[in-house]
């Protein structure tokens, strides 16, 4: 049963209307998906009409940008935060990895969207969480690569395979906070996450 939120109208400022908007958009997006979102489901939740919905966010395609441009700005900065930094490679690693359990129950219409955009193959906004997926490897790769330079990763890991199991790995996370598991249960998937990638296959280079 899906329980709708409902703001008051009351009078705010332009920026302030929009942020609500956005808000109430995340939660329509985490509800019906990217694909099947629409301006009416946000303005039932904010309390305004349709069109003061599309004032804001004119086409659909402009309300898709936005909520996804949320949740693209919330994983590069969590992402980033987490592993960089002059910190120890695993500390690195279970952070993020546990920053995403938190996630899931402290902001679950971000996470919702997020996992929901990975699985849209043929939709037209599939580019961009591939440029979003290109990004979050990006980063993650240079931990692994410190992690070799600095001797405490194997030579012979493969960085790139190593990112792409363990950004995966943090929907798993996410999935797992979502059915409900225990802190105990999160703690060991996370461990054995981060202790599998950090000796991922072959370098390319070495065949």
């Amino acid at each position: 049963m899906s329980i709708s939120v409902r703001t008051a109208r009351t009078r705010l400022s332009p920026e302030a209307r929009k942020a609500q908007l956005l808000e109430c958009a995340l939660s329509a997006f985490a509800e019906h998906g990217v694909a099947r979102a629409t301006h009416s489901h946000v303005a039932e939740r904010a309390g305004v009409s349709i069109p003061a919905v599309h004032s804001y966010f004119r086409t659909r395609d402009d309300l898709v940008a936005a909520v996804l441009g949320e949740v693209e700005t919330y994983l590069l900065d969590v992402v980033s935060d987490s592993l960089g930094g002059p910190k120890d490679v695993r500390e690195a690693l279970i952070l993020l990895a546990t920053r995403f359990a938190r996630a899931a129950r402290e902001k679950p219409d971000v996470i919702k969207v997020w996992l929901d955009w990975s699985t849209g193959v043929r939709a037209d906004v599939w580019p961009h969480y591939m440029a979003v997926l290109d990004q979050l490897h990006e980063i993650a790769q240079k931990v692994f690569a410190r992690g070799k330079k600095e001797g405490v990763l194997p030579a012979s890991l493969n960085v790139k395979a190593a990112a792409r199991i363990y950004i995966g790995g943090g929907h798993t996370v996410a999935l797992m906070q979502f059915s409900g598991a225990g802190r105990r249960d999160l703690e060991t998937l996370i461990d054995q996450l981060v202790t599998s990638v950090m000796g991922v296959g072959m370098d390319a280079t070495q065949g």
